[in-house]
């Protein structure tokens, strides 16, 4: 009887313990996935699940309409926000987005740059870590839910994550102080919500 009180207890304590270890990330996403809550809205009404070829189709659909023009390097699709007021000046914040697809060129998340359109080295008020905060309210805005966590990397870098079912949005600013860069992704690609 003794023994088994003494390992009901131990077992309690190691499962306390594993508990505890998991960072706030790790919880996060467990309970998101495990809620079997679908989230595949991203922009423009592509979702996760679309093709590559969905995507460019809508791009040229909104460039005809004016909307979205070819980002520097032909590398992104380019869309300009509305016009902000910062400190001292006026400046267009500009979105910059690229679907990321698997080898069957099937969405599976989206690759998203925000900068301000007036930025220059010396403009300090127009940097990321500026625009961070206006970047954070237009997710949510477009992506209600949860809010986002903040996060410390082994770097010391910061980025910031909203989980929202198996939609996770990660936030951080680029190192070349201009970008705030957003990366859009469907966790169920990365994890199976099973084995969690």
């Amino acid at each position: 009887m003794k023994n088994r009180i003494t390992y009901t207890l131990l077992s309690l304590l190691t499962i306390i313990f594993i508990l505890s270890c998991q960072s706030e990330y790790s919880k996060l996403v467990k309970r998101e996935l495990k809620s079997g809550v679908k989230k595949d809205t991203l922009l423009f009404n592509l979702k996760f699940g679309d093709t590559k070829k969905d995507f460019f189709e809508r791009c040229m659909e909104l460039n005809k309409k004016g909307l979205l023009t070819q980002g520097p390097s032909n590398d992104y699709a380019q869309y300009t926000l509305k016009e902000v007021k910062t400190t001292d000046k006026t400046s267009d914040i500009i979105l910059l987005f690229y679907a990321k697809t698997n080898e069957n060129y099937i969405i599976t998340g989206m690759d998203m740059k925000f900068y301000y359109s007036a930025w220059s080295p010396w403009n300090k008020n127009l940097e990321a870590k500026e625009l961070i905060p206006r970047v954070k309210d237009t997710i949510l805005d477009w992506f209600p839910g949860n809010k986002f966590i903040d996060i410390t990397l082994k770097d010391k870098s910061q980025i910031s994550i909203k989980v929202d079912g198996n939609r996770q949005i990660k936030l951080s600013e680029d190192p070349n102080s201009k970008d705030v860069n957003v990366l859009i992704e469907n966790l169920n690609e990365k994890y199976n919500a099973k084995d969690l």
